[in-house]
Parts: structure tokens; C-alpha cells; sequence
């Protein structure tokens, strides 16, 4: 069974609908059949977090998160970066054979460094450490989003100079996934959702908050005794998202009466919404309440991804004479 590995960085507090359809629902579908593996990338969040208790709450709420969201007997493991003991001693060695000409190219640190004179060198190290991330388990498929290619590349890239410089196949180059029918969530202003731009609906919140951002949602000025436009409507493509085919067309006769206003179809998605997330804001509850329930999981886990790099890492030092 192939192997794929992906991970959450936690430098945000809670997650939204287009965070579940683009990594979280994906993730799932793929581990029905592949080998799967989830990190958090603690270590790569301090680039950009230095307040220890932002740091504590974001992770934390990811756990929550992410586990009310999977399965209670999920076959993805997941696992915390900071927790696996080689980590850092195999991104040392990779440092030894990368390029400093291929750290310059690197998108991430070009993006920051225009952005911000004072970069950290955390920042600029950032693609080898994801490289040991993605090579130390034998990785076969990465999942991403079109602008994640260039980490897999430069795995790949990091990968190759080792076993050419070592002359022995220690790490396997990786392949990336992107999936193809995953469709960007637009929202009330023609960009995609996204906690930057303020427009996203949260899945953890309390149901006030989440009818209150989906009553913000933008509509045109059709009159009430009008058919209005489902094709071109907001709500209903986000209707879409958590119906069936049988209820999108019952709701598609609805915009089509007199009657039937956009504020009955924002009532309809709340409901759809409620519905679709009823079991996982039930075990985010439960797991709030009772976090021992995700260190334990999260132990056992961490422990198969150490014993996985372990090994990596005497393989590597037999290559190397260490």
C-alpha cells in the first residue's frame, strides 16, 4: 500500500468549510485506500510564532480539530513534528548536500524576504526541514494545493543529491497529488474563503456565529415575486457542498416560486450545515472537555512515526559513517 503524508502548520486558532473541502475531506477519501500520515508542523510554525501561549492554544485546537473531523477509529496517523527525536539531526545532514543556489529559488522565503528584511533563518532552512519531513517516512504521494509543488520538487531535488552523493538509494523521491475536482469556495466578494480576508464560515463555532456569517452572505436584488438565479447564487453553491442531488433539485424548485426568498435559502444551508457537521462539533465538544482523550491517541502515534524515522535515520548513518 502506498504511503502519503501531509501536515497542518498551526499558526491559526480554528478552521472553516473551505480548510475541511481542500485538506481535511481529501485526506480521508485517500486513506481509504493509501497508508496515511498527518503531521503537525509545530517546528515550522515557529517562523512566524513567538508568543509560547498562541503556539500552545493554536496546537491544541488543532488536535481538537482534526480529530472531531476524522473517525474514531481512523487509519491516518497523526502525529506531532516536534515529537520525532531525528528529525532535526537528519535535516542537518540533508543541509550538508543541499545547494545553497537551490535554497535562493525557493518561492517561500523570496515571498518573505520582500515582504520583511528582518527574515529569520528559520524561513530560509524551512525547505530542507520540510524535506526531511517528506523523505524520513518513505513517502510515496504528498498531497497538496497548486502552490505547495515547488516543497515536493525541492524534496525530491534534496533527496536525489543524497543518495548521488552517498551513491546508495537511501530516500525515495516523492510524488505529489492534486486533486483534480477539488473546487475553490467563493464567497461574498468573488475571492476564494479565507480567514484573512474575514469571510469564512467556521465549523466550531457556536450556531449563533455560524448563522451570523452565513446571513452575510451576498445576494443580488432579484424582487421577492421573482424566480431567483440558483446558477449564479452564492448560497446555493455552498448549498451544493452539503446535498445530494435528490435536495439540490427540491431547493432549485424553491427559487423558482414567488415566494421563496434568499433569506429561506440561507436557512437551508444553516440546516445543511448543522446536519453535515452534527457528529464532528459533537466530538470537538467532547474533546475540549476531556483532552487526555487526544495526548493518548496522539502518544501512540507519535511513537509508530519515531520508530518509522529511527530506522530511517541508521540507514542513513551507515550510508554516511556516522
Amino acid at each position: 500500500m502506498k504511503k502519503i503524508l501531509t501536515w497542518i502548520k498551526p499558526t491559526w486558532s480554528w478552521m472553516h468549510i473551505w480548510n475541511y473541502f481542500w485538506a481535511v475531506k481529501p485526506l480521508i477519501d485517500l486513506s481509504k485506500t493509501w497508508n496515511t500520515y498527518l503531521f503537525i508542523a509545530d517546528y515550522h510554525s515557529l517562523t512566524s510564532v513567538h508568543d509560547k501561549d498562541t503556539l500552545k492554544e493554536n496546537i491544541f485546537n488543532i488536535m481538537c480539530e482534526y480529530f472531531a473531523l476524522l473517525w474514531e477509529d481512523t487509519n491516518i496517523t497523526i502525529f506531532r513534528q516536534s515529537s520525532i527525536k531525528r528529525i532535526n539531526d537528519i535535516t542537518w545532514i540533508l543541509s550538508s548536500v543541499t545547494p545553497y543556489s537551490l535554497m535562493l529559488r525557493s518561492h517561500a522565503f523570496k515571498d518573505a524576504n520582500q515582504k520583511n528584511s528582518e527574515i529569520n533563518m528559520a524561513t530560509f532552512n524551512y525547505p530542507i526541514l520540510m524535506t526531511s519531513d517528506i523523505i524520513s517516512y518513505d513517502t510515496d504521494i504528498v498531497p497538496i494545493w497548486k502552490d505547495q509543488i515547488q516543497h515536493i520538487e525541492f524534496a525530491r531535488d534534496i533527496a536525489w543529491y543524497f543518495n548521488k552523493t552517498y551513491k546508495k538509494e537511501i530516500f525515495k523521491l516523492p510524488e505529489y497529488h492534486i486533486e483534480k475536482n477539488l473546487q475553490t469556495i467563493i464567497w461574498t466578494d468573488g475571492r476564494k474563503m479565507s480567514k484573512s480576508y474575514k469571510n469564512t464560515i467556521p465549523i466550531f463555532e457556536s450556531e449563533k456565529k455560524i448563522k451570523e456569517a452565513i446571513m452575510k452572505i451576498k445576494t443580488d436584488d432579484t424582487p421577492l415575486d421573482k424566480p431567483k438565479d440558483y446558477e449564479n447564487c452564492l448560497v446555493f453553491s455552498l448549498i451544493k457542498l452539503f446535498s445530494d442531488e435528490k435536495k439540490q433539485e427540491e431547493i432549485k424548485q424553491k427559487y423558482k416560486a414567488w415566494w421563496y426568498w434568499y433569506w429561506h435559502a440561507k436557512l437551508e444551508l444553516l440546516e445543511l450545515f448543522l446536519e453535515y457537521f452534527k457528529a464532528p462539533r459533537e466530538r470537538y465538544l467532547k474533546y475540549k472537555k476531556n483532552p487526555s482523550i487526544l495526548f493518548e491517541k496522539l502518544e501512540q502515534w507519535n511513537k509508530k512515526a519515531n520508530d518509522i524515522v529511527d530506522r530511517k535515520y541508521e540507514d542513513i548513518k551507515e550510508a554516511i559513517w556516522l
